[in-house]
C-alpha cells in the first residue's frame, strides 16, 4: 500500500485550512477598521453641516439663561451641546453642562436656571455632539465661544 499519496492530500487539505484561516483574520482586522473609519467619517461629516451659537447669555450671580441658535446646512438631528461657562478674572471654568435634546434650525432653544458655580462668568464655549448607532456621545471636534 502507497502510504505516500495519503499524506500528500493531508498536507494538502491542511494548506487549504491554514490560507482560509489567515485570510478570516486579516479579513476580521481589516472589516474592524472600515467600519470605525466610517463612523468616524459620518460624524465628522455631520458635524461640518452644523453650526450652534450661543445668541444671548444673561447671568444673575451663579444662574445663567442662555439662548441657542443653530444654522448650517445639515438637518441631521444632533443629540445636544456641551456647555463650558468660564470666569476669566478668577481663571475658573465651570463642569461641562449637557443640554440634550435637538436643536431645530433656525428656530433656537432656550435654556434656563443653569447653574454655572461661577460668580462672575463672562463667557461659554458650546460644542455640539451626535449619538452614534451605539448610542455613544460624539463631540464634533469645534466649539464656538461668547463673551458677553
Amino acid at each position: 500500500m502507497n502510504k505516500k499519496g495519503v499524506s500528500t492530500i493531508i498536507i494538502t487539505v491542511l494548506l487549504v485550512a491554514l490560507v482560509l484561516a489567515a485570510v478570516g483574520i486579516v479579513w476580521a482586522v481589516i472589516n474592524n477598521l472600515i467600519g470605525k473609519s466610517t463612523r468616524e467619517t459620518e460624524i465628522a461629516g455631520k458635524c461640518i453641516g452644523v453650526d450652534v451659537r450661543a445668541k444671548s447669555v444673561a447671568c444673575s450671580g451663579e444662574v445663567c439663561n442662555i439662548t441657542l441658535e443653530r444654522t448650517g446646512t445639515s438637518d441631521d438631528e444632533i443629540g445636544g451641546v456641551k456647555l463650558v461657562f468660564k470666569d476669566s478674572a478668577a481663571g475658573n471654568s465651570s463642569g461641562i453642562i449637557d443640554i440634550s435634546g435637538n436643536i431645530e434650525k433656525l428656530v433656537g432653544k432656550t435654556q434656563r436656571n443653569i447653574d454655572t458655580n461661577l460668580t462672575a462668568p463672562d463667557s461659554v464655549e458650546v460644542t455640539v455632539y451626535f449619538i452614534d448607532e451605539a448610542g455613544k456621545e460624539r463631540l464634533c471636534q469645534s466649539s464656538s465661544p461668547f463673551e458677553f
